[in-house]
């Protein structure tokens, strides 16, 4: 285990070396505007998927102290997220290889003594990510609900932006303020919308051309629609067995649904 003045003198050396022209993977960021939309079954199971099919994908849990990654893959870690922002360790070494292709890097639960997420931590979280991003073909992290401050930054830092929301009007409107926030913050990223726990295609389409009549005639932006998953029992049971959807391929309608999810993100190709 590395001293804390030994850990804070190498991520300050990282902080400031000049790493601008390093090319780095692409980071999609997945966010809701409050729990229970899903956001977390949609990105472990596409994660799952993407390194099914034979890209080299790290999951990053930045719920850090409200984690349930976790627990949706039936694992977990001595080592995450609490110690590397707690200075004991570098962010290689809090990686948790899932499968050939799947690496994670898991959070805590419910820590009174988690460290304070500051700029500067978070600024420093993202260059050892960009040092390490060479290993991966994709870096997907599922964010915390809402828009705190250390998850706006990972928002903004991120090559595009998966929000994931319900039908529901307040869910939609949710999804509007992470919007207006990311535009507030000139961020570039490409903004994508999912719709969860639908009853139908029309029910997704619909809440999505609600929120992008309000993102345009308001913010002046374009959002995109990435699609929607429909509501199912089997989603609920696999959850509760922390059995991954993708993994059982027990519903072939949401399983062709997260397919069709996936290749809407602009990932490089294999070969």
């Amino acid at each position: 285990m590395l001293g804390q003045a030994k850990r804070l003198y190498e991520l300050n050396s990282l902080f400031n070396s000049k790493e601008e022209d390093k090319e780095s993977t692409k980071i999609i960021s997945f966010s809701s505007g409050k729990g229970g939309t899903g956001k977390s079954f949609v990105s472990s199971n596409i994660a799952y998927q993407m390194a099914s099919n034979g890209l080299r994908v790290l999951l990053i849990d930045f719920d850090i102290n409200l984690s349930n990654l976790g627990t949706i893959f039936n694992t977990n870690s001595k080592k995450n997220l609490y110690h590397y922002f707690n200075y004991d360790y570098n962010l290689e070494d809090v990686i948790l290889n899932y499968s050939e292709n799947l690496n994670l890097i898991l959070g805590e639960s419910g820590r009174s003594d988690h460290p304070e997420l500051t700029e500067e931590k978070v600024n420093l979280f993202l260059s050892e990510l960009n040092n390490i991003s060479h290993n991966y073909d994709l870096i997907l992290i599922d964010t915390a609900s809402g828009i705190d401050k250390s998850t706006l930054q990972i928002l903004h830092n991120s090559a595009e932006v998966m929000i994931v929301t319900t039908s529901e009007p307040t869910s939609v409107m949710d999804a509007y303020v992470i919007v207006k926030m990311l535009k507030s913050n000139s961020s570039k990223a490409q903004i994508n919308v999912i719709i969860n726990k639908t009853f139908d295609q029309n029910e997704g389409q619909i809440a999505f051309e609600n929120l992008e009549k309000a993102v345009s005639h308001f913010l002046k932006i374009k959002v995109k629609y990435a699609g929607n998953i429909s509501f199912s029992q089997e989603v609920v049971k696999s959850i509760q067995n922390q059995t991954l959807l993708v993994k059982t391929e027990k519903s072939p309608e949401i399983f062709t649904q997260l397919e069709a999810l996936s290749s809407k993100l602009s990932i490089p190709t294999i070969g």
